[in-house]
């Protein structure tokens, strides 16, 4: 399971950054895109579509359910599949879910306080603020490729680092 959230782990952080609700943080948007996921492994069928597909799909619909007030709760994810009289694929959040989704949060947030300054900023800007790379570059000193070079840097080193 950590390998696939692993793997989903810088989308959702993108989603949650581009997302401003009231009363979420990021932290909180950034674990429900890990719970959304955790559901997605449990929901998906094999031999349906592919499951990159699917789950981004159940990612980015469930982000867009949390925006849209449908779920009272940040730890409530909607079944994006209408619902059947068979009760048995229902799949219900765990304490170790929630714990699994809050440490995952809590190590991007380490390893984004070890980034240089620049790194971070530009890493701030364009994930959280969701600022372009040319908006970064008209702010800044330097060249469009050098933003994108310092972006790509410090992703290496958070993938490292996490």
């Amino acid at each position: 399971m950590m390998d696939i959230i692993e793997r989903y782990k810088f989308l959702i952080i993108k989603l949650a950054g581009s997302y401003h609700i009231p009363s979420y943080e990021i932290d909180d948007l950034v674990q429900h895109g890990y719970l959304s996921v955790i559901k997605a492994v449990n929901l998906y069928k094999l031999g349906s579509n592919t499951f990159d597909g699917y789950c981004i799909h159940a990612i980015r619909t469930n982000f867009k359910a949390l925006l849209k007030g449908e779920i009272k709760h940040y730890r409530e994810v909607p079944n994006p599949q209408p619902t059947s009289s068979s009760a048995s694929c229902e799949y219900e959040f765990t304490l170790e879910d929630e714990v699994m989704a809050y440490d995952e949060a809590q190590r991007l947030y380490k390893a984004l306080k070890k980034l240089d300054p620049v790194e971070s900023e530009v890493v701030s800007r364009f994930y959280l603020h969701y600022d372009s790379l040319r908006e970064i570059a008209c702010d800044g000193d330097n060249s469009y490729a050098h933003y994108r070079k310092i972006k790509d840097k410090a992703l290496k080193k958070l993938k490292k680092y996490i």
